[in-house]
């Protein structure tokens, strides 16, 4: 509820996988965000470019089947175009690590 609160886009189940996936920290995660667009771009399935950045950054996920398989399980949910996506994003240089 405090999540949904201060990020009053959220929708019940967006912010309740958060905070199952991330606890505490989901609140970091979504710091100055305002909009959903503020958070970058949307792979779909609530997957957006900051998580993924997170991932990398504070998890060090490096591939899409660790992102969406392994991290989220969010692989169950978007298609295989969104899924795509995120592959070629990941591989894309200004994003690698």
């Amino acid at each position: 509820a405090d999540l949904r609160a201060a990020h009053p886009f959220l929708d019940a189940a967006w912010a309740a996988r958060l905070v199952r996936l991330y606890g505490t920290e989901a609140a970091t995660l979504l710091a100055g965000a305002r909009t959903a667009a503020d958070l970058g771009e949307d792979f779909g399935a609530t997957l957006t470019e900051r998580e993924i950045l997170w991932l990398r950054d504070r998890e060090w996920a490096r591939t899409a089947e660790d992102i969406l398989w392994r991290r989220t399980k969010l692989g169950l949910r978007l298609t295989p175009a969104q899924a795509a996506r995120v592959e070629t994003y990941l591989g894309t240089p200004d994003k690698a690590a």
